[in-house]
């Protein structure tokens, strides 16, 4: 056992035991005398006042070592008191006095145990209270610390600036990026270093649509701005950042906390996109106006053929037709691919009518694959859901693919729409009689997991087809059909009402 773990309660036991010992000596000197005579009652009340005295350093919280001077200071006090009671009873006293020196000496020392038992709590007291002040300061001290630490190390520019506009705190990853030495930016105008309003030379060379990507990233709370600006370093360089600005109270004034990140990669990419993006909207128009032109004078062409071609010559020429549609809808999935991936054009959802929707491209494909037989499955509950023009791709894209990859000489296709339990989606299925597909690539045929049509997937249409599905917020999976082939399944949000 330790000093500091025994120290409370051997203090508490000392201080009791001085104050029982001195009720036993009062309760022999007063003898007859009423205990509550005034020549009697200071002794009683000193152990009185050691017997609460002990039972508060019981209780109390006081570390061992300091708790032991509350005895100390107490035994000191009755010592010296009592010495000079001595003194005083038995050599400046008469002795024809009719005062009993034991008396004399016991209020003595109920004064000097008083006094010594009143030092002590007080010094104790304030012994705990400066050393919790003390661990309150080391602790603070660490959190200033660590804060420092956190303020420094953070990859981004901070910046603290008052009211006026002249910073007062800047971490060292300021100093690096604005190429200042440390605590030369204390002192300095902001508008030394950043740029007064949010530019916008840099947002309007990403392009018209990386601006509006800008002003839509702009933040204004009541407490908090988000803005995009640069910043000049000291050598006259500028970095395009993204401000966070905070309003806090600095050192009991307010002031503003400016967080500023780097965004140059990201203009960077931007730029890179837009770029990325022009080109992809020029191979679209090529496919759109220039190969689906050219394709469909080859099927114009080819259908005149089909009175001047022998029957040997008939599966070829069939073959030709074939081959330019399927080129021609390639085209048109590459169009809408182009609107749903590059942006090509604002793709905001409505309510869109299943029934008609999904009537109208069976009618269309039906006619456009005259050996395949594609029939609807019961009536299409008259709901509308949650999508737009871009519908019918989906469901042209199914169809097609469910004809073109089929090994049957007469495709069957059959679909099929209901509403699930609650009326909250709309279920469409396209069923086939084609080769199936094997479990392992039930998930991959739509690019799940991959990089876009750069995946596994049978191609551009189910790709398209995954894409809008996901922008709809509904869902496309793929089951087993029996006895053979394919079951695609479409979940669409119903539109409310």
């Amino acid at each position: 056992m330790t000093v500091s773990s025994l120290g409370r309660p051997v203090s508490a036991t000392v201080v009791g035991g001085l104050g029982v010992a001195l009720v036993a000596v009062w309760y022999v000197e007063v003898g007859g005398r009423p205990w509550w005579s005034p020549v009697t009652i200071a002794p009683f009340g000193l152990a009185v006042l050691l017997l609460v005295a002990a039972g508060w350093l019981f209780r109390s919280d006081l570390e061992g070592r300091v708790a032991l001077r509350v005895p100390l200071t107490t035994a000191v006090g009755m010592l010296v008191f009592g010495s000079f009671g001595v003194f005083v009873a038995f050599d400046l006293l008469p002795p024809a006095t009719d005062v009993r020196s034991t008396l004399v000496v016991l209020h003595f020392l109920s004064a000097g145990g008083a006094v010594g038992v009143l030092v002590g709590l007080f010094a104790a007291r304030q012994a705990a209270t400066i050393r919790t002040l003390r661990a309150r300061e080391a602790a603070l001290r660490r959190s200033r610390d660590e804060y420092q630490d956190l303020f420094d190390g953070t990859g981004d520019t901070v910046l603290v600036h008052d009211t006026d506009g002249v910073i007062i705190a800047a971490n060292e990853t300021a100093h690096d990026r604005l190429g200042y030495e440390s605590g030369q930016l204390v002192g300095r105008r902001l508008d030394a270093v950043e740029a007064a309003v949010p530019d916008e030379t840099e947002a309007d060379d990403a392009g018209a649509e990386g601006a509006s990507d800008t002003d839509d990233d702009e933040t204004d709370t009541a407490d908090r701005i988000v803005y995009e600006t640069v910043h000049t370093t000291a050598d006259g360089d500028t970095t395009p950042v993204e401000v966070s600005a905070t309003f806090v109270r600095y050192g009991g004034a307010p002031a503003v906390l400016s967080v500023a990140r780097d965004i140059a990669q990201r203009r960077a990419s931007e730029r890179e996109l837009a770029r990325k993006r022009d080109q992809l909207r020029a191979l679209n128009r090529v496919l759109r106006h220039d190969i689906r032109n050219d394709m469909q004078i080859v099927l114009g062409l080819g259908r005149l053929l089909d009175d001047h071609v022998d029957e040997e010559g008939q599966e070829y020429l069939r073959t030709i037709l074939d081959t330019g549609e399927h080129v021609v809808e390639l085209t048109r999935s590459s169009r809408d691919l182009a609107r749903t991936v590059a942006g090509e054009t604002e793709l905001p959802l409505e309510s869109v009518s299943l029934a008609d929707t999904l009537r109208a491209e069976i009618d269309r494909r039906q006619e456009a694959f005259g050996h395949a037989t594609i029939t609807l499955r019961d009536d299409v509950p008259d709901v509308n859901v949650r999508a737009n023009d871009l519908l019918a791709s989906v469901f042209r894209n199914l169809l097609n693919n469910a004809v073109q990859h089929s090994d049957r000489d007469e495709p069957t296709v059959e679909v099929s729409a209901d509403i699930t339990r609650g009326d909250h989606t709309a279920i469409v299925r396209v069923a086939d009689n084609g080769p199936g597909i094997v479990p392992d690539r039930q998930e991959t045929v739509f690019g799940k997991g991959e990089k876009g049509i750069e995946s596994e997937g049978t191609g551009l249409g189910l790709y398209l087809v995954q894409s809008l599905v996901d922008h709809y917020g509904g869902s496309v999976w793929i089951e087993d059909n029996e006895p053979r082939g394919t079951v695609v399944v479409v979940e669409l949000p119903i539109a409310e009402a």
